[in-house]
């Protein structure tokens, strides 16, 4: 019975150091940006809010005091689940023409307070082309809610491995690839999503549409993956996404040549 209670003390001991390790974890900032805005053809706008999670963990904030929009509804349908890192386009919410600028995002954590600018239709705000697309992509102002962040499907691209990264974000994206029978094929797919619907999950997947062998991908649950392929040939891969609500992909081809043989000029 002793050593029962011992085991007990130990298990207790090691869960509260984990627990205390994990909330170390979570101590720092999540600031907010505002990505900027677009001006929409029947006269509204769409308005687009990003996030910076300075933690090595996700973050779960549940709309309050600590995750609020105003002046108005607190509660816009916007994400609650901070994911690590930098994500741009995490809420975009179409408002009227009449719209008088004054919407901010702000959340509490890690002892800072961040809240967006306060001068939404500042015309500096107003997004390029390139990030344009970004914030208004799978998005018709004309039929969604407005006034709340909108779910929109995964925005999905398999990156270019020779692009230039200044040249803009159209020059990224690759459809043709090259590879050899004995070599693995390095894909660098990238799914970039805005958390939503709260309570989802995203679901990202590869596998082969067509070709005359087999495909083995290191990792097909993965956006950045590695290919090989059991027989020369031309192939058909897609790279797709799901949020449990919206899906979206992507398909390449890649041409397989033998062990032996070169690129013909």
């Amino acid at each position: 019975m002793a050593r029962t209670f011992i085991v007990l003390a130990v298990i207790l001991t090691l869960t509260a150091t984990l627990a205390r390790e994990v909330s170390a974890q979570a101590s720092q900032p999540i600031y907010l940006q505002y990505d900027g805005f677009v001006k929409n053809k029947d006269g509204s706008y769409t308005l687009s809010f990003g996030y910076f999670n300075m933690n090595h963990v996700d973050v779960k904030i549940e709309p309050g005091p600590d995750n609020a929009f105003g002046p108005g509804a607190a509660d816009r349908n916007q994400p609650i689940l901070f994911l690590t890192g930098r994500h741009r386009f995490a809420c975009s919410i179409v408002v009227p023409p009449d719209f008088d600028g004054k919407l901010q995002w702000t959340v509490r954590f890690g002892g800072k307070t961040s809240t967006t600018t306060a001068i939404a239709l500042d015309p500096l705000y107003e997004l390029e082309l390139n990030s344009a697309k970004k914030a208004a992509n799978g998005l018709d102002p004309t039929k969604v809610a407005r006034g709340v962040c909108v779910n929109r499907a995964p925005a999905i691209q398999v990156i270019n491995p020779l692009a230039d990264v200044n040249a803009g974000a159209d020059t990224l994206a690759a459809t043709n690839f090259e590879a050899r029978l004995d070599r693995d094929l390095p894909l660098n797919g990238s799914v970039e999503d805005d958390g939503l619907p709260r309570g989802g999950k995203l679901i990202v997947s590869w596998k082969k549409v067509s070709g005359p062998g087999e495909v083995t991908f290191s990792n097909s649950g993965q956006p950045a993956t590695r290919a090989r392929f059991s027989v020369a040939g031309v192939y058909e891969l897609e790279l797709s996404a799901t949020d449990t609500e919206h899906t979206n992909n992507v398909k390449i081809k890649v041409t397989v040549l033998p062990a032996d043989e070169k690129k013909q000029t």
